[in-house]
């Protein structure tokens, strides 16, 4: 039974209740995974700050080399994730293969845009003057993923983030966890602990507390406009930023 990743280590979390994931085609019971709580939630963002210093002071290109590997790993084994993503999600088995092709591109992509990232000298405005423009990763993001596209809108949200320094809380949908999980298996491995974290889980149980947790500076999040403005209205008085991709089209 697929369990969630907290700093590099498996765990059932702190609760014994999980959460059944079925095929909506045949409404087969594939696997539970853990029913997060805030507990888990604060237990992933205190190993994702731990991380963060270490992660944003690794070089450029040494992030880049290391994305380029999640890259290489999702292709190598997208096959597999494929299926796996059809059996939990419901869509075609080719429309799903294409997907893994987006989500290895992705990472190979957000992995040469970090490397080539840099701030910029400007004019000054008086000759005693050195005015200078530097970029420096937020730390800990939390990537709240929808089940349509669960695996790009995981890269759209992990790639740039990683390439950047952050390090990253991952809260799956509750319907589509386990490739997530499989994905989190394959790829992310070779990371340091605590770079990325999966909390499993419903959106109000594990996710509203990522977004209200003090050191969760950024938020990711693809979803309903209302959980979108609940998201906002959360985060704007503690200033946090802010990526949504929305409903209502």
């Amino acid at each position: 039974m697929p369990d969630m990743l907290i700093n590099g280590r498996w765990t059932a979390g702190k609760t014994t209740e999980r959460i059944t994931v079925i095929n909506p085609a045949t409404e087969e019971v594939l696997s539970d995974v853990p029913r997060g709580t805030a507990a888990d939630a604060d237990a992933a963002v205190a190993a994702a700050r731990d991380a963060f210093d270490g992660w944003r002071r690794t070089p450029a290109n040494e992030r880049a080399t290391l994305l380029h590997e999640v890259a290489r790993l999702v292709h190598n084994n997208a096959a597999e994730l494929a299926r796996l993503l059809t059996m939990e999600e419901g869509k075609p088995l080719p429309e799903n293969e294409e997907e893994l092709e987006w989500t290895a591109t992705t990472f190979h992509y957000y992995a040469e845009l970090g490397r080539h990232e840099r701030g910029r000298v400007l004019p000054p405005g008086d000759p005693g003057q050195f005015n200078f423009v530097i970029k420096e990763p937020y730390g800990v993001v939390a990537c709240i993923v929808p089940w349509n596209y669960p695996l790009l809108l995981l890269a759209w949200k992990v790639a740039p983030a990683l390439a950047a320094g952050n390090t990253v809380v991952i809260k799956p949908s509750e319907y589509t966890p386990l490739t997530t999980l499989r994905l989190a298996e394959l790829a992310f491995a070779h990371l340091p602990p605590g770079v990325v974290n999966v909390v499993t889980g419903y959106g109000t149980e594990a996710g509203e507390p990522l977004v209200r947790h003090l050191d969760v500076p950024v938020i990711a999040f693809t979803g309903s406009v209302a959980t979108g403005q609940r998201i906002a209205s959360i985060a704007a008085p503690m200033m946090k930023k802010l990526h949504l991709e929305l409903g209502g089209k």
